[in-house]
C-alpha cells in the first residue's frame, strides 16, 4: 500500500483502524482516569460512583469491540431473520437503559401501542436491533441537553415499522448534514458531530443493511433523529 493512511475500502468496507482506535481510546481514558481518582476518595458515596461509572465504560468499550467483530462477519447462520416484536425489545433495552440513564441523569421516553395496527411484528434479529438502538441512544446521551427527554418512537408506514431515536442537542449545519447523508449511503463512519468517529452509527448502519434495512437521520432545529426502518413480518400481529 503507498500510502501511509488506511481507508475503509483497504479493509473491506470496515472501518480503519485507526478510527477504531480512535473510539476505544477515549472510554479506556476515562477508565484510568476513574480508577486513580478511587485512590485519592475519602468519601464513599463518591466512590460508588465513579465505581459503577467504571463498570458502565468498560462495558461500552467491550460491546463496541463486539460489534466491530460481528460487522466482520453478519452471516444469515449467525444472525437469523425472524419475526420480532419491537415493543418488547425497546422494553428490554428500557431494562438495560436503567443504570446508565440513572448515572448520567437522563431521561428516554418509550413507544406505546396506541392502535391496533401499531402491534405490528417485524423481520430482524433482535440482537442486532438492540444493538442499533443502544448506539442510537449512546449518540443520544452525548449530545442532548440537560433537562430534556430522549424521545425514542415507533411508526407504520407502508410495509415498514420506523423506530427512532430524537436527542434534543445543538443543531447541526447543513454541510454537516449533507457530508453526514452522504458518508451513511457510502457506508462509510459516520461522524454524527465533528469530535466523533462515527463508529457507533457506522455498525448501526451495517446492522441494518444485514436486515434488509436502512438507517437514516433527520435534522432539527435543535438536535437530530437516528431512525432505522425495518420489514413488516406478515406472519402475524400483536394483539
Amino acid at each position: 500500500m503507498a500510502s501511509g493512511e488506511w481507508s475503509d475500502a483497504d479493509v473491506g468496507g470496515l472501518p480503519s483502524i485507526v478510527v477504531a482506535a480512535h473510539e476505544l481510546k477515549a472510554p479506556l481514558a476515562l477508565i484510568r482516569q476513574l480508577t486513580l481518582l478511587l485512590d485519592d476518595l475519602g468519601d464513599e458515596d463518591k466512590a460508588d460512583y465513579l465505581r459503577k461509572q467504571i463498570v458502565q465504560t468498560s462495558d461500552q468499550a467491550l460491546q463496541l469491540a463486539n460489534d466491530l467483530a460481528n460487522v466482520g462477519n453478519l452471516s444469515p447462520t449467525l444472525f437469523p431473520l425472524e419475526p420480532v416484536n419491537p415493543l418488547s425489545v425497546c422494553r428490554q433495552i428500557a431494562l438495560e437503559m436503567k443504570p446508565m440513564t440513572s448515572l448520567y441523569n437522563r431521561q428516554i421516553s418509550w413507544p406505546k401501542i396506541n392502535r391496533p395496527n401499531d402491534g405490528k411484528l417485524i423481520l430482524a434479529n433482535r440482537k442486532l436491533l438492540e444493538r442499533i438502538l443502544i448506539n442510537f441512544l449512546h449518540n443520544a446521551m452525548k449530545y442532548t441537553e440537560q433537562d430534556t427527554k430522549i424521545a425514542v418512537k415507533m411508526m407504520q408506514y407502508q410495509d415498514k415499522v420506523r423506530i427512532s431515536v430524537r436527542d434534543f442537542g445543538p443543531m447541526m449545519s447543513l454541510r454537516e448534514y449533507r457530508q453526514l447523508l452522504n458518508e451513511m449511503e457510502m457506508r462509510k463512519t459516520v461522524r454524527t458531530r465533528p469530535e466523533s468517529s462515527g463508529l457507533g452509527i457506522y455498525v448501526a448502519n451495517q446492522f441494518a443493511r444485514a436486515m434488509c434495512g436502512q438507517i437514516g437521520l433527520i435534522r432539527h432545529r435543535d438536535g437530530l433523529t437516528f431512525y432505522v426502518d425495518l420489514p413488516i413480518s406478515h406472519q402475524m400481529s400483536l394483539l
